[in-house]
């Protein structure tokens, strides 16, 4: 008897060949869970990942990796509707990370406008307030992240997809998006609805993984980055090219440092024996230290 789908699919092409034909695109990783398997703790970001994946295939000319077969929109916002905050006490790590690459362009905000896509808890939000940004918007489809976010920066944040119609045009002088653009079936539409609502002169700033960089490569399958969360992934080459066809000019393209304590990489690594890891760098007296390495993240300043 054949399998009944809790959830609809629906079919995704390649965004720079406009098709998904099997001899271009070759399967490189087999879809790997049921529908039973997916609840709105796999969908929580920073989560211990436990490798569910779609069937992903990986485009011959641009080396885009993508998910072939999906869960259609509405079965997504179900999902991260429910989703939870889980990387709580990593936040001013990870404040201070996106921050500094934009921190020479970003600072006297002044009266100046700002969106943050995929805002979550309103982290970010926080330091472009903190930074002189007279108003700051997020767009955040988990509830428990609105609820949880500061009380200055809450009412800007809209419970849901960030999508047209939210937002005027020619409305922020920047807009973010962290770790959100793989997650999503259309990115390149996403990103055309950023220059619609980005000022003339204004910029987009965006993180997100990089599949060309050496964990993902040493990892292959089991990197954290091979995950049912993420619908298209990038890389330093391929991403520049989508942010055109959306209008932008890029601006830079660079390898983002991460400094967290060995305690999280040790957590978010695929790595065997991890008791006896713990033990030894406890027994070293580095598991609560503060360690920075290029890991695997990419950033891209964008300009209108």
């Amino acid at each position: 008897m054949s399998q009944v789908n809790k959830y609809n699919y629906i079919t995704k092409e390649c965004l720079f060949c406009n098709s998904t034909d099997d001899a271009s695109h070759p399967v490189l990783y087999k879809k790997n869970f049921n529908d039973e398997d997916l609840n709105a703790h796999v969908f929580s970001a920073r989560r211990t990942t436990e490798h569910f994946h779609y069937e992903m295939v990986k485009c011959s000319k641009t080396g885009l990796i993508f998910s072939r077969r999906i869960l259609d929109d509405a079965s997504l916002n179900e999902l991260y509707k429910e989703s939870l905050v889980t990387f709580g006490e990593q936040t001013e790590y990870i404040k201070n990370d996106y921050w500094l690459p934009i921190a020479s362009l970003a600072k006297n905000g002044g009266n100046k406008k700002a969106l943050d896509i995929g805002c979550s808890n309103g982290f970010f939000l926080e330091v472009l307030k903190d930074n002189g940004y007279g108003g700051v918007f997020g767009c955040e489809p988990s509830t428990e992240a609105k609820e949880i976010a500061r009380a200055d920066v809450r009412e800007g944040i809209h419970t849901g997809f960030y999508g047209p119609g939210l937002y005027p045009e020619n409305f922020f002088d920047l807009i973010t998006c962290f770790q959100t653009l793989d997650h999503l079936s259309d990115p390149l539409g996403m990103l055309k609805n950023m220059y619609f609502n980005t000022k003339p002169g204004g910029n987009a700033y965006l993180i997100m993984h990089n599949t060309k960089a050496l964990q993902a490569k040493i990892f292959g399958e089991k990197s954290p980055i091979i995950d049912v969360e993420h619908i298209y992934l990038f890389n330093k080459e391929n991403l520049p090219e989508l942010c055109k066809k959306a209008g932008f000019k890029v601006v830079s393209v660079f390898d983002l440092k991460n400094a967290y304590p060995f305690s999280y990489w040790i957590r978010m690594a695929p790595l065997p024996f991890k008791k006896l890891w713990v033990t030894i760098f406890k027994a070293l007296g580095i598991y609560n230290k503060l360690f920075g390495i290029k890991a695997g993240n990419m950033g891209i300043i964008l300009e209108k």
